[in-house]
């Protein structure tokens, strides 16, 4: 299925042309108990781009042997 989630956020490993490449993602409040606007939301799945100066795949090897 495709994933068709807008991205705006350029410094993120899994915006690809402006859509998130994720295979899954997971959206949380900013800590406030009611959300009645886009700004009180938060995407979990963010992960820095240039993450230790590696790409995807570097990081997702080094999240694999942490969890080995």
């Amino acid at each position: 299925m495709p994933n068709h989630v807008k991205c705006a956020v350029e410094e993120c490993l899994y915006n690809q042309n402006s859509a998130c490449s994720a295979e899954e993602i997971e959206i949380r409040t900013n800590g406030n108990p009611i959300v009645g606007t886009s700004k009180g939301t938060m995407c979990e799945t963010f992960i820095y781009k240039d993450y230790r100066g590696h790409g995807r795949d570097a990081y997702h090897a080094h999240q694999e042997s942490q969890h080995s």
